[in-house]
Protein backbone atom coordinates (compact mmCIF):
# COMPACT_ATOMS: atom_id res chain seq x y z
CA UNK A 1 0.00 0.00 0.00
CA UNK A 2 2.97 2.42 0.92
CA UNK A 3 4.42 1.25 -2.42
CA UNK A 4 1.39 2.58 -4.31
CA UNK A 5 0.99 5.58 -2.38
CA UNK A 6 4.40 6.81 -3.57
CA UNK A 7 4.10 5.54 -7.14
CA UNK A 8 1.10 8.21 -7.25
CA UNK A 9 2.48 10.73 -6.10
CA UNK A 10 6.05 10.43 -8.03
CA UNK A 11 3.47 10.56 -11.43
CA UNK A 12 2.39 13.72 -11.15
CA UNK A 13 -0.39 15.29 -12.97
CA UNK A 14 -2.76 14.41 -15.73
CA UNK A 15 -2.98 16.22 -18.53
CA UNK A 16 -6.97 16.44 -17.40
CA UNK A 17 -5.94 17.59 -14.03
CA UNK A 18 -4.26 20.28 -16.13
CA UNK A 19 -6.40 21.51 -18.11
CA UNK A 20 -9.39 21.71 -15.24
CA UNK A 21 -7.25 24.29 -13.45
CA UNK A 22 -6.54 26.17 -16.66
CA UNK A 23 -10.37 26.49 -17.58
CA UNK A 24 -10.76 27.72 -13.60
CA UNK A 25 -8.18 30.45 -14.04
CA UNK A 26 -9.14 31.47 -17.18
CA UNK A 27 -13.20 31.37 -15.86
CA UNK A 28 -11.17 34.15 -13.07
CA UNK A 29 -9.73 36.15 -15.75
CA UNK A 30 -12.71 36.58 -17.53
CA UNK A 31 -14.80 37.52 -14.20
CA UNK A 32 -11.99 40.18 -12.98
CA UNK A 33 -11.81 41.39 -16.84
CA UNK A 34 -15.42 42.08 -16.94
CA UNK A 35 -15.42 43.47 -13.05
CA UNK A 36 -12.02 45.93 -13.79
CA UNK A 37 -12.82 47.39 -17.36
CA UNK A 38 -15.46 50.51 -15.96
CA UNK A 39 -12.82 51.49 -12.99
CA UNK A 40 -10.30 51.43 -15.53
CA UNK A 41 -12.89 53.61 -17.78
CA UNK A 42 -13.33 55.94 -15.10
CA UNK A 43 -9.92 56.23 -14.65
CA UNK A 44 -9.53 57.54 -18.19
CA UNK A 45 -13.03 59.12 -18.10
CA UNK A 46 -11.53 61.70 -15.21
CA UNK A 47 -8.64 63.11 -17.21
CA UNK A 48 -12.17 64.50 -19.19
CA UNK A 49 -13.66 65.51 -16.70
CA UNK A 50 -10.74 67.84 -14.91
CA UNK A 51 -10.44 69.32 -18.45
CA UNK A 52 -14.08 70.13 -19.20
CA UNK A 53 -14.77 71.61 -15.87
CA UNK A 54 -11.16 73.72 -16.79
CA UNK A 55 -13.12 74.59 -20.30
CA UNK A 56 -16.06 75.06 -18.50
CA UNK A 57 -15.05 77.73 -16.46
CA UNK A 58 -13.07 79.78 -18.72
CA UNK A 59 -16.20 79.35 -20.70
CA UNK A 60 -18.17 81.56 -18.62
CA UNK A 61 -15.78 83.58 -18.05
CA UNK A 62 -15.15 84.02 -21.79
CA UNK A 63 -18.66 84.87 -22.73
CA UNK A 64 -19.00 87.19 -20.07
CA UNK A 65 -16.37 89.36 -21.15
CA UNK A 66 -17.43 88.93 -24.95
CA UNK A 67 -21.03 89.51 -24.95
CA UNK A 68 -22.39 86.22 -24.76
CA UNK A 69 -20.74 84.69 -27.54
CA UNK A 70 -19.81 81.20 -27.49
CA UNK A 71 -15.65 80.34 -27.44
CA UNK A 72 -13.70 77.77 -28.63
CA UNK A 73 -11.21 75.87 -27.56
CA UNK A 74 -8.11 77.95 -29.60
CA UNK A 75 -9.91 81.26 -28.07
CA UNK A 76 -9.91 80.46 -24.61
CA UNK A 77 -6.26 79.74 -25.13
CA UNK A 78 -5.47 82.76 -26.64
CA UNK A 79 -6.76 84.64 -23.95
CA UNK A 80 -5.20 82.74 -21.12
CA UNK A 81 -7.74 81.60 -19.01
CA UNK A 82 -6.81 77.26 -20.23
CA UNK A 83 -3.41 76.24 -20.26
CA UNK A 84 -4.00 72.38 -20.71
CA UNK A 85 -1.11 70.15 -20.44
CA UNK A 86 0.40 68.39 -23.95
CA UNK A 87 -1.20 64.78 -22.79
CA UNK A 88 -4.42 66.12 -22.22
CA UNK A 89 -4.37 67.64 -26.17
CA UNK A 90 -2.93 64.60 -27.12
CA UNK A 91 -5.56 62.24 -25.32
CA UNK A 92 -8.70 64.56 -25.91
CA UNK A 93 -10.32 67.09 -28.40
CA UNK A 94 -12.62 69.40 -26.92
CA UNK A 95 -15.92 71.03 -28.35
CA UNK A 96 -18.07 73.76 -26.97
CA UNK A 97 -21.24 74.08 -28.51
CA UNK A 98 -24.06 76.33 -26.58
CA UNK A 99 -24.41 74.75 -23.49
CA UNK A 100 -22.85 71.28 -24.01
CA UNK A 101 -19.14 71.08 -24.19
CA UNK A 102 -17.81 67.22 -25.07
CA UNK A 103 -14.35 65.72 -25.25
CA UNK A 104 -14.13 62.97 -27.52
CA UNK A 105 -10.83 60.64 -27.51
CA UNK A 106 -8.02 60.50 -29.88
CA UNK A 107 -6.19 57.52 -31.08
CA UNK A 108 -3.38 58.37 -28.64
CA UNK A 109 -5.50 57.79 -25.97
CA UNK A 110 -4.99 54.39 -23.80
CA UNK A 111 -8.51 53.76 -24.07
CA UNK A 112 -9.06 53.84 -27.52
CA UNK A 113 -10.48 56.55 -29.65
CA UNK A 114 -13.95 57.77 -30.19
CA UNK A 115 -14.66 57.82 -26.85
CA UNK A 116 -17.31 60.69 -25.72
CA UNK A 117 -17.85 62.49 -22.14
CA UNK A 118 -20.41 65.08 -22.21
CA UNK A 119 -20.94 67.88 -19.83
CA UNK A 120 -24.28 69.76 -19.87
CA UNK A 121 -23.51 73.11 -18.66
CA UNK A 122 -27.30 73.66 -17.47
CA UNK A 123 -27.52 70.38 -14.90
CA UNK A 124 -23.66 70.30 -15.02
CA UNK A 125 -23.91 67.04 -15.35
CA UNK A 126 -21.76 64.37 -17.21
CA UNK A 127 -22.40 61.30 -19.45
CA UNK A 128 -21.12 59.18 -21.42
CA UNK A 129 -17.75 56.93 -21.75
CA UNK A 130 -16.79 56.13 -18.11
CA UNK A 131 -20.10 57.82 -16.47
CA UNK A 132 -22.30 54.37 -16.96
CA UNK A 133 -22.74 54.91 -20.92
CA UNK A 134 -20.80 54.42 -23.57
CA UNK A 135 -21.03 56.21 -27.27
Amino acid sequence: MLNKMRMKLSEGFTLVEILVVLVIVAILAAIAFVSYSPIVDKGYAAEAEQYIKDVAGATSIYEQANGGRTPTVEDLKEMGLIDPTDALELNWEISVSGKKISAISTEEMPGGAGETVEYDRQTSKFSGYGFGASD
